[in-house]
């Protein structure tokens, strides 16, 4: 008996493939955890959430940065200056609300 194949179709294996992450979503992401962590950080009605938020900042532009410099990518160093720019208008923003 012949076995009839065409009506068979290949068995497609799920191929998971690593994608680099492109220029707009590495600055995406990182601008969501700044605005996770600020808005975490905000909640808080003590005054010493400010100066962590503040330091929170500078570890997350150190960190843009030296991705900048492994993978050799202007992206991160875009993100990092726009974590620094969007983090540090928002600590002088909110700076008055915590001295009152």
């Amino acid at each position: 008996m012949e076995e009839n194949t065409s009506n068979k179709q290949p068995e497609q294996k799920a191929v998971i493939e690593n994608k680099p992450m492109t220029g707009m979503t590495i600055v995406g992401v990182n601008l969501i955890v700044l605005v996770i962590y600020t808005a975490l950080l905000k909640l808080s009605p003590d005054n010493g959430s400010l100066i962590l938020d503040a330091f929170c900042l500078l570890l997350h532009v150190v960190f843009c940065l030296i991705m900048a410099m492994v993978k050799k990518s202007w992206t991160w160093v875009l993100a990092a200056s726009l974590v620094l720019a969007i983090g540090f208008s928002t600590c002088v923003y909110f700076l008055p609300l915590r001295i009152n």
